[in-house]
This record gives structure tokens, sequence and C-alpha cells, in this order.
């Protein structure tokens, strides 16, 4: 349900350019009932009254109050969803929309009936007030009595029910760049719930798990909708609503296509209470709770695997950290994030510190709604229910490769967190601290079963730092180190913190004359320490020695490989064709400058009749 400010029932007072014809992917069909809801324009921080005087940010409105919305909330029926028209608003800075939480549940029918009486009273109110005004100015019509009015009869039409299938957001973004949306759920000025979502440009639709609580018709609970940002940014709302769906239904997906999970998992994430261990820590103590031991063995059988692990969990940091070093389990975990807030974004901050991409991750959780949250808002992350641990193994998605490196990933990813904590505390530029790692490359071609399983395992297991895409066979892979002309190498790599192994592997062949990079994997360990750079460096100083004009490369761009990309446009590689799913890459080698700035001591003394300088 739409206010508009004080009867400003259509676009008269908006100066924003149209919109696109936009329908709503919700069919009204498709939906039994929504919520009974009531949107106002409220703002982020205020303390009214005082601060009509002194916060700079304030607008004065019709009724004297902070005008956070530009224009108010007006229809455009450009936009059709529940009611047959769009909420169009633009958001100033500390605006925010807020209802109550009613509970009732009305057919969509009943819902377009109510709204448009709503908006009647609200006029006449509005008109009653502007007439009173301009015979004394110092007299006016009070919205609040409408505003109490209104909260009470809403709280007694259609009937309670608690079953929804979401809270459904469908909106049209005018915005040129995407902005972050963010609900919350509280009861007494505190927060119970957050949820954010990202608003690309053009149409959008989310299905939010917000939980409904079971004393909703005791207590005044209030769902607020705010932008992330700092600036002005407008949005046509179709769709705000929990929604209860008719048998059959479905929620649509809008805005892109759904990015579903890796085929591998690389992280593993724990639930702890009634997952990891057997009982609830802030209720039970730490002397109750015991340990499960197939959770415990599957932790020992995925570090084996080379599969690494975390922590996510509702829970108080020192306590349950001490609790999991009790169990002797802390070294298993990287990054653990034991706090209040939302899963699905501690699970995006961990993967953005391992850099790793969120896709390969599986969480682990006896809480339906967790799941349900996660699910959600991450749709490319698996998940599994505490139950069944001891068949986790035998999914596909966990059957990987296993080497002597990736037995060692969990320890590799250790020393990685001691590099972080050294750069932490580094008074100088980036490129000084990476001079201080004083970093080691070595370039050679793979001959051992154990260097090509390694080689192997890397093309499979990288996707941000991967040219291709291409995937082989051990036949077919053998077939590629053999065949003449070939050069394949691989690159192991370390610094003063410890050794990384083989972190990388490429293939170059002559094509027309001119070197050209076919396959290039590496992982995501060594990302952004200039490591690219250099073999990139090093094959174009090699090409260069030989009389070559050019060094190509052959990129599939996918929605991983991006930080690769930027890695050849440091290099100063430019598009020498571009086709469908193919981007044929040059690096002009009599104009290129090929000095790394003596990052990384690269040695390819193993490399025969390859006398380039490193």
């Amino acid at each position: 349900m739409y206010q508009s400010e004080w009867a400003r029932a259509d676009l008269s007072a908006c100066t924003e350019a149209p919109i696109p014809e936009f329908r709503s992917r919700l069919p009204v069909a498709d939906v039994a009932g929504v919520m009974l809801l009531h949107w106002q324009e409220h703002c982020v921080e205020c303390a009214v009254p005082q601060c009509y005087s002194t916060c700079r940010l304030y607008v004065p409105r019709g009724d004297g109050r902070c005008a956070r919305f530009a224009y108010g909330i007006v229809r455009n029926t450009a936009a059709t969803g529940g009611l047959g028209f769009g909420a169009d608003i633009r958001f100033r800075r500390w605006a925010k929309l807020e209802t109550e939480l009613t509970g009732c549940l009305v057919s969509t029918r009943s819902h377009q009936v109510i709204e448009r009486f709503d908006a009647a009273a609200s006029g006449a109110v509005s008109a009653a007030h502007a007439a009173i005004r301009h015979i004394d100015s110092t007299r006016s019509v009070s919205h609040d009595l409408l505003a109490r009015l209104r909260s009470r009869v809403l709280r007694r039409l259609g009937r309670a029910h608690a079953q929804y299938n979401a809270f459904a957001i469908e909106c049209f973004s005018p915005e040129s760049s995407p902005f972050r949306l963010a609900v919350n759920l509280r009861v007494d000025d505190a927060t119970i719930f957050r949820h954010a979502v990202e608003v690309a440009p053009g149409p959008n639709f989310f299905s939010i798990p917000v939980p409904l609580p079971h004393d909703l018709a005791e207590r005044e609970y209030f769902l607020t909708i705010e932008p992330e940002v700092d600036h002005e940014v407008r949005v046509i709302f179709t769709w705000l609503d929990f929604v209860a769906l008719r048998q059959g239904a479905n929620l649509p997906v809008v805005g892109g296509e759904v990015r579903g999970p890796a085929r591998k998992v690389k992280c593993v994430a724990w639930d702890l209470d009634n997952t990891l261990w057997h009982g609830i820590l802030v209720e039970d103590g730490v002397a109750k709770l015991r340990l499960r031991p197939e959770a415990a063995a599957l932790i020992e059988q995925l570090d084996a695997r080379g599969i690494i692990q975390t922590v996510v969990s509702k829970n108080n940091h020192d306590d349950a950290m001490t609790v999991i070093a009790n169990f002797g389990l802390s070294d298993y975990f990287l990054y653990p994030a034991i706090n209040w807030g939302q899963k699905s974004a501690n699970l995006q901050q961990i993967a953005d510190r391992l850099n790793i991409n969120i896709d390969t991750f599986a969480l682990i959780d006896d809480s339906p709604f967790e799941r349900q949250e996660v699910g959600t808002a991450l749709p490319m992350v698996r998940v599994y229910s505490e139950q069944g641990l001891e068949s986790v193994l035998d999914r596909p998605e966990f059957d990987v490769p296993v080497t002597s490196a990736s037995r060692q990933r969990r320890l590799s990813y250790l020393t990685e967190v001691h590099r972080d904590r050294a750069r932490e505390v580094f008074g100088g530029d980036y490129l000084d601290f990476l001079r201080s790692c004083a970093i080691k490359l070595r370039i050679f071609k793979p001959s051992t079963a154990a260097e090509t399983l390694r080689c192997l395992e890397l093309i499979e297991r990288t996707n941000q730092l991967n040219l291709s895409g291409r995937s082989y066979d051990a036949e077919a892979f053998d077939r590629l180190l053999r065949a003449p002309g070939n050069l394949c190498l691989a690159m192991e790599c370390e610094d003063r913190f410890g050794n990384y192994g083989i972190v990388g592997f490429a293939s170059v062949v002559e094509d027309a004359g001119q070197p050209t990079l076919l396959d290039f994997v590496m992982s995501c360990r060594v990302a952004q320490k200039r490591v690219e750079h250099s073999v990139f460096g090093w094959l174009a100083r090699r090409a260069r020695e030989r009389g070559h004009r050019k060094l190509l490369a052959d990129l599939r761009p996918t929605s991983k490989n991006k930080p690769l990309l930027k890695v050849f446009e440091d290099m100063r590689f430019s598009t020498e064709k571009e086709e469908a799913g193919r981007v044929l890459l040059a690096l002009d080698l009599a104009t290129a400058d090929l000095e790394d700035g003596a990052v990384i001591a690269l040695d390819a003394s193993d490399l025969a009749g390859d006398k380039v300088a490193a």
C-alpha cells in the first residue's frame, strides 16, 4: 500500500525523465494475498522537532515535516504491479520508507480497493489542510490523526496470517549505476533483521526471507527500506509486499541470469550450535557442549582433500573461539566470522579475504531460516543441513583432485593470514611491501607426474585468473605438453613467509608466425602480487628476443575472470580482434615497457635455450 504525499496521486509534481514501460514479472493472478502495509516517508537519522532547525538536510514539506523524498510518493502508470501502477520515489539523503507490520492477509483485489479509499481520504485531509491554511496560516488539519486511525483500521482488516512465501521487492531503477538497498526489521528501536540487495539499472526482483515475529498482534514491528548511498537515487516500486502465492505459482527472477554454484566446492563454512557441536553455547554454557564426532571426522577429511574451511555463526566471538580451541579445531578454520550479523554478508567478506569466488562456497547449518537467508541472498552458495554429514563427500562437488599441494592448502592459507597481518602494519606503499616480501618466481616445464597433476588441478579449480576456461582430461593434457612447438610452463612461487608451491600454468603456441598465449591459470593465492605481470613480461621479452613484433593472448571473457582482464590492461594489451565469446589481445613489443620494477625475482634457468633476462 503506497501513500501519495498529501494527495499527489500522479506525476504532475515529478520532473524526472519518463521510464520505459515496465510490466511486472509477478502477475497478480499468481498472488493469493498480501500483508496489509502502509508505506510512509521518514528520515534515517532524526531528532524531531529539534532537527528541523539544526539539520542542514532539512527540507520542509506541506505539513512542516522533513521532505526526504524529492516529490513524495507518486503513481507512475508506466509501471504495473500489485496496484496497477508503480510507486515513483526519489530518495534524498537519509531518506527511508517505513511501515508497521500488521500480519493481516487480504486478497490483491481487496488491497486495490483499500488503497483507492485511503488515497481519497488522504486527498480530503490534504484539501482541508490547504483550505484552512489559506484562511488562517496558524491553523491546520492534523495528518497524525489520520495516520493513527489508519493504523488501527489496518490491524482489523483481513485475517491474521503467518505463512508468506517471501517479502517481494520488484522495482525499476532509472539510475546509470547500481546501488544497495537495505531492508531492516526493528522493534523497540532495536534492529532484529537486516538484509541488503544490490539494485541494478533497469528491472530488479528480490525475494527476501524477512522473519515474521510470532507476537505481531502484541508489539509494534516496523519494516524500513533505505538506500545505502550518500546521494539521491530514484526507484519505481511495483511490488513491496509480503506475498502469499497461489498453489503452483513461482517467484520470478529478474535482472539477469541467476549465477549458480561452481562445479567444485573450495570452501566449507560451518555453523556452530547444533551443527559442529551438540548444544547452544549462550544457553547451555561451555561445559555442556559436545563435539559431534561425524562433524570432526568430516573436517579432517575435507582438509585432506584441500578443501578449506571457515566458521559462520551467530554467537559471541571470544566464547565460541574458546570452545573451538578446546576441541582442538582452531587451525582448521580461516577467517572465522562469529558475530550477530547476516550470514550471507559474512560469507561474502570471507570470500573477499580468501580471494576466491563465492560460488565455490558451501554452508552447513542446522537452521532452515539461515539456509534460506543465504540461499536467497547468495543463490550460488550450496547449503546443507547438519543431517547426513557422513555422506557429504560422496557428492560430485566434493570430488576434487588430491595432490601434495592440496593436502597443504590450509597451511598455505594460514601463511597468507600472516602475510595479511604484515601488510596491515607495513608503513610503505604496496609495491614497497611486495619488495619486502622477497617474492621468488621459478618458471619451468612440468615433467614429473606430480607436477603434471598439480597443473591439471589448477586448470580445473581456477576461475579468476583463467585465460580460456579450457578443461583437459589427463590424456588431452599429455598431448598438449608433448605437441611440437608448444611452450608449456609451470610456475612455482615462494616468499619470506613460506613456499606457495606450483601456482600457475601457461601454454604458448605459434599462430600465423606470432606467439599466442592459449592457456594461463594462476592460483588466487598469489593474485595481486604482480606474479602474473612478471610472467607476461617474461613471455613478452622472450618473444621480442626471437624477433616477434607482437605477443597475442586468446582470452575467453567470463563473469569470473575479470581480474585477469585488469592485468592485461595494466600491461597495455589492446584488442586485436573480437568475436562472440572470444577476444584476441595483442601487446606491441616494439613500444611496450616490459620492466616490472624489480618486484619479483624471476628464475627461468631451467628452460634450456630461453636466454631471457629475468
